[in-house]
């Protein structure tokens, strides 16, 4: 019996060859796209504790609670007041690039006053602002980051609690890094309120506002800050409200924050001293 030598399938050997080279390709390109990390999620900045809001906005698709207790002391021609807020809250919504939704409120406000021995009180809801906040363009050399905030009280506070008009606010926001550790922010707005005078007449006076920061970090979770700010009149009587304070953050987690912050009064008709304490919390995680 004759026995043949085979003769290799030319073809199969071909495809078995390709097969050999193709699936090492096939593999890292799978493998690649399977552990390809998720982009950085944005870092965590607040408009609390300082008065200073800062050139930042919340990413769209995020949402952002900043949320805390204020306490302040005056004592003025014998009259001693304590004013306590709580939760005085900001909310922020990312909606667009470059924009964002806010909706503040006071909270609860207890007053108290005491003059000659005697002590009042009043407590109540105080009312609500709605606005947004507009992101322009990114800092380059000495030109700031800069954004611009403008809103609107809502007067659905307690009728002695409530200014009782839609008063508008805006203000301008810049800043500066100076270096990994250090940087420098500054307001510059103006608001107006609406108050009862001495007649009993509703007047809407307007103030012309100011704020400057110096941040620094700590370390990768400890901030701290000084700042100076102070409303200046500019239709109403009595002299500007200049105020320095100073205070800490430290970030929990990437969407969790919390915050102290400590000031006193530079100018006669700035409060005396006042003191808060906060948190900020983003969502989604």
């Amino acid at each position: 019996m004759d026995h043949k030598s085979k003769r290799p399938n030319v073809s199969s050997l071909f495809a078995r060859v390709n097969i050999c080279l193709l699936f090492p390709a096939i593999f890292t390109v799978t493998t690649g796209f399977a552990e390809e990390k998720p982009s950085p999620k944005p870092e965590l900045v607040t408009d609390r504790p300082d008065q200073t809001e800062s050139s930042v906005v919340v990413p769209p698709g995020y949402v952002q609670v900043e949320t805390g207790w204020s306490f302040s002391r005056n004592d003025e021609g014998g009259i001693r007041s304590e004013t306590h807020e709580f939760p005085g809250t900001l909310l922020r919504i990312g909606v667009v690039n470059r924009v964002e939704l806010r909706l503040g409120s006071n909270g609860g406000i207890w007053e108290g006053t005491r003059l000659a021995g005697q002590k009042t009180d009043l407590g109540g809801v105080g009312d609500m602002e709605i606005g947004a906040k507009l992101y322009f363009w990114e800092e380059q050399g000495w030109i700031p980051e800069t954004a611009f905030l403008a809103g609107v009280s809502l007067p659905v506070g307690k009728e002695e609690l409530s200014s009782h008009r839609s008063d508008p606010a805006f203000r301008v926001s810049m800043s500066h890094t100076l270096s990994d550790r250090f940087s420098f922010g500054y307001n510059l707005g103006a608001t107006w309120e609406s108050e009862l005078d001495e007649t009993g007449d509703r007047d809407t006076l307007s103030f012309f506002n100011y704020t400057a920061v110096m941040g620094m970090g700590v370390s990768d979770r400890v901030g701290a800050f000084v700042e100076v700010f102070g409303d200046i009149p500019l239709n109403a009587n009595g002299g500007p409200k200049n105020s320095l304070d100073g205070g800490l953050t430290y970030l929990l987690r990437d969407n969790l924050q919390l915050d102290a912050a400590v000031g006193v009064g530079i100018s006669d008709d700035a409060d005396n001293w006042f003191v808060g304490l906060g948190i900020t919390v983003r969502f989604p995680r």
